[in-house]
């Protein structure tokens, strides 16, 4: 199998090799001939595709892979596997879309591949031509995003790269397109070409002693405009550059900071990359936002007011995994089932809790009282910094399914997210109740009613 060149500081003894190139073809015998694809950034800066043109097999690394396990070889359950296909995708795949499409292009002249054989999951065969296409589609949409992040960092250092992917997961929940380059490999043309037309720029701190990061982070610095967004956090590599310096550089150009520099100083865990997640979903809000107004003055005034007469209760969803804690402002609650009791929640897909309530996570509703919510209310709406706690100065306590339970509210009810329908910008969660009290017998929901029904 095609090896970086970094892999012959890895074995410790010699081995025989040939470099090959895209297009270069290699006689294995048997009518095994091996044809070589370049795809970089897939997601490594140094991935090369591999065909065999007797058995029509590609093998493409990370490329159509996924993280699971299960006995099937290949691809013969499309409903078991299609969630952790897509989600791979959006971590790893992604946020190198313009180049995934370019790899894609190139596999179209190797004429019929009949399996692909990635390096994590079931090779695909069976249902090949629908997930190449699902590939092509994703991309499509990510490469075409009118606005887009670029994440700078050396990929192969410390805990860059996954670091890197927390904050790209948060950027795609806004609708923003990511784009990934690493300082140590791509050369300044391509670094200052993609810094150029991105709307934010978010750094992965590479490490000092590293001339070619180094150079790269001063061609950055060379085309940055005021208009831009910044984003900085540390990458736990035992030499990372410092972030202050730096930071005060981009400060001084008038660039506007997305987020507070995230510092990382232990190991990382589920709570920092939540963290940088948010971080992500920050800078991303920020840069549509104004999208988004003028989306909103564009709709007709009669329909959206017509829209706005829906009200609803207010309520308070607080959940919690592991180390990780999250919540928020919930009006879109509706009784939906009543054998078993259940209900759904609409939860815009932009929002960090997202993490938090998939299929199986538990969580808790919190019911407002009528009169006496106000408080509470501007407490969870306030936009707060990536890592905060959301509950400092609530009162809370602690629910059999180990969320916290509001102190103040009118009611609570456990709950578990059973299944999951994509509905535009939101999902729509349908949820059973497992357990619940009243704390107020006589008391009334808060209601909220809207005058216009296109935001908030």
């Amino acid at each position: 199998m095609p090896l970086s060149l970094d892999a012959i500081n890895l074995t410790h003894d010699p081995f025989s090799k040939r470099i090959v190139k895209s297009g270069d073809r290699v006689d294995l015998g048997q009518g095994h001939e091996m044809e070589f694809v370049s795809a970089p950034n897939l997601h490594w800066p140094d991935t090369i595709f591999s065909f065999d043109h007797r058995t029509q097999t590609l093998f493409t690394c990370d490329a159509f892979g996924m993280h699971y396990c299960s006995d099937s070889t290949f691809d013969d359950n499309l409903e078991a596997i299609e969630a952790d296909f897509r989600f791979y995708y959006d971590c790893l795949m992604g946020p190198n879309a313009r180049s995934l499409l370019n790899a894609m292009k190139k596999m179209g002249d190797l004429g019929k591949i009949k399996i692909i054989a990635n390096g994590h999951g079931p090779l695909l065969y069976h249902n090949l031509d629908i997930l190449r296409e699902c590939y092509h589609n994703w991309s499509q949409k990510q490469a075409k995003a009118e606005t887009v992040v670029a994440v700078f960092c050396a990929t192969d250092y410390g805990y860059s790269d996954r670091l890197a992917a927390a904050i790209c997961q948060g950027v795609q929940k806004t609708g923003v397109g990511v784009e990934i380059m690493d300082l140590t490999t791509a050369d300044s043309q391509e670094i200052q070409e993609l810094a150029h037309r991105a709307a934010g720029i978010v750094i992965g701190m590479p490490p000092s002693a590293n001339v070619a990061a180094q150079a790269a982070v001063s061609s950055l610095l060379a085309v940055t405009k005021d208009k831009q967004s910044i984003g900085l956090f540390e990458c736990y590599g035992n030499d990372d550059e410092p972030i202050d310096p730096l930071r005060r550089k981009f400060i001084d150009l008038g660039v506007k900071e997305a987020f507070p520099a995230v510092r990382i100083k232990e190991t990382p865990t589920a709570a920092t990359y939540q963290l940088l997640e948010e971080a992500g979903t920050d800078i991303g809000q920020l840069l549509v936002r104004e999208r988004n107004i003028k989306q909103i003055k564009a709709l007709d005034v009669n329909m959206e007011k017509a829209l706005g007469r829906i009200s609803s209760g207010l309520y308070i969803i607080t959940t919690k995994k592991s180390d990780i804690n999250g919540a928020m402002l919930a009006s879109w609650v509706a009784q939906a089932s009543l054998q078993p009791l259940g209900f759904t929640v609409a939860v815009a897909k932009d929002r960090a809790i997202d993490s938090l309530m998939q299929e199986g996570d538990s969580f808790v509703l919190n019911v407002l009282e009528e009169g006496n919510y106000q408080e509470i209310k501007k407490h969870f709406l306030k936009r707060l910094y990536p890592g905060a706690d959301r509950f400092a100065g609530v009162k809370t306590q602690t629910a059999n399914n180990g969320c916290p339970i509001l102190t103040d509210a009118l009611a609570y009810m456990e709950c578990e997210v059973v299944s999951s329908i994509e509905c535009s910008d939101h999902w729509i969660l349908y949820c059973t109740v497992k357990d619940g009290r009243v704390s107020k017998p006589n008391g009334l929901t808060a209601v909220r009613h809207r005058k216009v029904g296109n935001y908030y």
